[in-house]
């Protein structure tokens, strides 16, 4: 029994070994690692986030209102801010690049406006090295798309960059990056900082470079309440176009924007229109598998951020010392599995090996799902799988190719032992 147990134990730190490896080779090995490669544009909080979390416990947020700025009329861009900063609001966050001057007098009356402190004016960025991790001191900022300087030169400014590996798919941001000994800090994490002064602190002891983004309110608007993106009809935030706005300020109490954070952005030309600009795919999809329509707008994903931020509601990541131990366990379990399959000289033993491993593969998702659905843990799946899919191969050559050379080095090192007793 003693020597099977060390026998599992050894085929456990191989097979780990040769799974760290497949995680940290500095180039994408599509014929060593396909399982990852060909499910790196997807991810379980997916799946736990769209159909096993039940969204119409989200509550409406009041603290937050969105109002479409449709095709950027800067007029009414005016008269929208200069209302909300009389009636007191609490930040307005401005989602929009000004990137000219038109017209004199609209764009001094503008630049005025953004001078203000509640006044928060969204840019990008972008890095060549994108191989480097967010708090690396070599990371560094390479071009920046702000407005004017004739608008953000008085103006607070914060970047409006999200976290998405292929352009499309977003579920994580950098709260914050830290180049040349300074903080810039994302769009979300600013409006949230003047709602609440704390966020900040909070989020420098996560201390995490990118947070996932705990998406539970909806893209709302009329014209997105189909599949397969609301087909609840559930509504989280107040919606409102800029000239709808504009035109039923009078429905609004006088203290209705006091303590409120006021998004301004793009989402449609118009109520009717599904426009695709800066529009992405979020977690929320209902459609998982070949995904035809990105479901949320920018400035929604920004909502969800603020909400996630004010209400603590983060999501964390399962340390990856202890994804390792889950994946050492994983092998040390396969190997007794698959030793005594083999040993039993079934008939089909890969067959049932293999549904021994469709079995693991199914008992790991329901876990992942149930961690990050009820718990807000995310448990990486990739690795774990990974361990699961290689451990026939890995046993395999481990017992063909390196057990042999293991007992005779292991019956030398014994004989050499018991020499000096003989003696």
């Amino acid at each position: 029994m003693q020597s099977r147990i060390r026998e599992g134990l050894l085929f456990s730190f191989f097979s780990l070994a040769i799974l760290f490896v497949l995680h940290h080779i500095p180039f994408n090995q599509l014929f060593i690692d396909p399982f990852s490669e060909a499910i790196k544009n997807h991810d379980v909080t997916d799946i736990a986030l769209s159909d096993f979390r039940e969204k119409t416990q989200a509550d409406f947020d009041k603290r937050v209102f969105i109002i479409n700025s449709g095709i950027t009329n800067r007029n009414e861009i005016y008269k929208i801010t200069d209302y909300l900063l009389r009636h007191h609001v609490k930040v307005i966050g401005i989602d929009i690049l000004f990137d000219s001057l038109e017209h004199k007098g609209i764009d001094t009356l503008l630049a005025s406006q953004f001078a203000d402190d509640r006044v928060i004016l969204g840019y990008t960025f972008e890095r060549n090295n994108h191989d480097v991790s967010p708090s690396s001191d070599e990371k560094r900022i390479d071009t920046l798309h702000r407005s004017h300087a004739f608008f953000s030169d008085n103006a607070t400014e914060s970047y409006v960059n999200l976290g998405s590996n292929d352009g499309f798919a977003v579920r994580t941001f950098n709260p914050l990056i830290h180049v040349d000994s300074i903080d810039y800090l994302s769009f979300g994490l600013s409006l949230a900082l003047k709602y609440d002064s704390t966020v900040l602190t909070d989020i420098k002891t996560r201390n995490n470079d990118k947070e996932w983004i705990n998406y539970r309110r909806l893209q709302p608007g009329r014209v997105n309440f189909i599949y397969p993106i609301n087909s609840k009809h559930l509504t989280h935030y107040n919606t409102i176009s800029s000239n709808k706005f504009l035109a039923d300020t009078i429905k609004f109490p006088d203290d209705y924007f006091e303590n409120k954070i006021v998004l301004i952005g793009f989402m449609g030309e118009n109520e009717k229109a599904l426009s695709m600009n800066d529009r992405y795919y979020t977690p929320l999809n209902e459609q998982n598998i070949g995904k035809s329509l990105p479901d949320m707008y920018g400035v929604v994903i920004h909502a969800n951020i603020i909400s996630m931020l004010l209400n603590r509601d983060f999501i964390d990541d399962v340390p990856e010392n202890i994804l390792y131990l889950i994946a050492f366990f994983v092998f040390f379990i396969n190997y007794f599995i698959i030793d005594y399959l083999t040993q039993k000289k079934l008939f089909l033993t890969t067959l049932t090996v293999r549904l021994v491993q469709v079995f693991e593969f199914i008992l790991l998702l329901t876990t992942c799902i149930i961690l990050l659905a009820h718990f807000n843990i995310k448990l990486g799946f990739i690795m774990n799988i990974t361990a699961v899919v290689l451990s026939l191969e890995l046993f395999e050559f481990f017992n063909h190719k390196l057990k042999p050379k293991v007992e005779k080095y292991y019956n030398i090192l014994l004989e050499k032992l018991k020499e000096p007793n003989s003696a």
